[in-house]
């Protein structure tokens, strides 16, 4: 099988090695297309470190190639999903439904190795069957939206509510996704034309190039999404922030941010965050959603590459001019 191997930044070839076999409880795919997350980027580009040499990606569907013992509930062939974060189950917080922030939690392409491959193998439990209702580009956009939705559901926006979102990349653009079919008006801003105009046409108005917190306040923004993980759109976030509204943090920055409590406190402003999803109640919130025509993911996607072409596509997805891009295995 074809195999993508990261050997040090921006440092990416493709080798065959011998097809795996499932072990107990494993599911093994062949794949068929995998999506680019920016935690894939930041491994590319040496923002973040890991062990050399190491497999990226963790967005993917595929067909069940065979199944390892005590695994009854799959059939070679069958069209399937994984949900690429394995919290423990057992520890205080999974059982409190809590396993998006897992301390035991493993995650292929992070702390595991990746599906950027022919051949994909993943636990049982995390294997989801995918109803013929489902396109294979939805499939494979499904782990992001699950992102998107998780923040959005727990941050209690309604329908006739008017949101902000900061960053109109994937999670951005899934997000306005989901709230603009649940009946909410979106304020979209990002620093890219192109962005924009995708988030415009997803429904969301662009925001204004004027005073942010100003137009915040005059249009009754709610809660503000922080989907760029940039210092600027945080300190944006929590600056502009109108009285009694929520900040809700889904981006990655590793930067300091700073705040004035007093004002947070006498304004009854909320700063929550969202990480990931919960297994395994989120994934099967979201397949349920795309199944019945609800949210289509694959809105998103805008290129698509195949695996021998994973260094350009790394490149490209790093721009941050794209949309979601897809990885082909065949």
């Amino acid at each position: 099988m074809k195999t993508a191997w990261l050997f040090g930044p921006g440092n990416i070839a493709v080798h065959d090695e011998p097809e795996p076999c499932p072990v107990a409880g494993e599911v093994l795919l062949q794949t068929e297309l995998a999506g680019i997350c920016g935690t894939d980027v930041s491994f590319y580009l040496g923002h973040r470190v890991v062990l050399y040499p190491f497999v990226l990606g963790h967005e993917v569907m595929g067909r069940v190639a065979a199944v390892g013992d005590e695994v009854t509930k799959f059939a070679v062939g069958q069209r399937v999903l994984v949900e690429p974060n394995y919290p423990c189950g057992s520890c205080r917080l999974c059982l409190a439904g809590r396993g998006a922030v897992c301390a035991q939690k493993g995650s292929p392409g992070v702390s595991l190795p990746g599906c950027f491959s022919e051949y994909f193998a993943a636990p049982a439990e995390f294997v989801w069957a995918l109803p013929d209702a489902i396109s294979d580009q939805d499939a494979a956009t499904i782990e992001p939206l699950a992102v998107s939705l998780h923040g959005f559901v727990h941050s209690g926006a309604q329908a006739g509510d008017t949101i902000a979102v900061l960053g109109c990349g994937v999670v951005g653009l899934l997000l306005i996704h989901a709230a603009v079919a649940a009946g909410v008006r979106v304020i979209a801003h990002d620093r890219f034309a192109n962005k924009l105009e995708m988030a415009r046409s997803l429904g969301a108005e662009p925001g204004q190039n004027v005073d942010t917190a100003q137009m915040w306040r005059q249009e009754n923004v709610t809660s503000i999404f922080e989907c760029a993980g940039s210092p600027a759109t945080i300190d944006l976030a929590l600056k502009a922030a109108p009285r009694a509204s929520q900040v809700i943090l889904l981006g990655l920055s590793s930067e300091p941010a700073s705040f004035v409590p007093l004002r947070f406190v006498r304004e009854g402003i909320d700063i929550r965050t969202s990480m990931i999803y919960d297994h395994p109640k989120d994934f099967a919130h979201v397949i349920d959603q795309v199944a019945r025509g609800a949210l289509h993911p694959s809105c998103v996607v805008t290129h698509t590459y195949p695996l021998e072409s994973l260094g350009r596509a790394l490149a490209h997805a790093g721009t941050g001019e794209a949309g979601k891009i897809h990885i082909t295995m065949t």
